[in-house]
């Protein structure tokens, strides 16, 4: 049985990993091919300090997730089908990875965030959206 996520170094790991299917994914991979100012040196760093900071308390992230993918629906419609596909790369990285309490605890996160994600994502579609 693999081990829990426990350390800035796991969260390391799980978000390579993650990052290596979503560049392979004949989905998702296109929207980071698109995206004009986007690098991935500098975007996996803040997501390790995202999850650190979600899954392990850490204080290492400061950022607004829902602005940018506010930002990023606007010029590349993201919808439901996107969000399983993020989901299923993710949760297939977990499993594939670690196991225990705090791996448990971020397969309901991604829920959670899936969740909202959505919901904001359709409500800035209407007129008059305030973020």
């Amino acid at each position: 049985m693999a081990a829990d996520i426990t350390s800035r170094e796991d969260i390391q790991l799980l978000v390579e990993s993650f990052y290596k299917r979503v560049r392979e994914d004949e989905m998702l991979a296109p929207i980071f091919r698109d995206l004009t100012h986007f690098r991935w040196d500098t975007h996996i760093p803040v997501m390790v300090s995202f999850w650190e900071t979600v899954l392990l308390g850490a204080s290492s992230y400061a950022g607004n997730p829902m602005q940018k993918h506010i930002a990023l629906h606007r010029d590349h419609p993201l919808s439901e089908k996107h969000f399983d596909r993020w989901r299923n790369l993710f949760f297939a990285t977990l499993d594939e990875l670690f196991s225990g309490p705090v791996t448990n605890d971020a397969k309901q996160r991604v829920f959670s965030m899936e969740t909202l994600m959505l919901f904001k994502l359709n409500a800035s579609d209407k007129e008059g959206f305030i973020q």
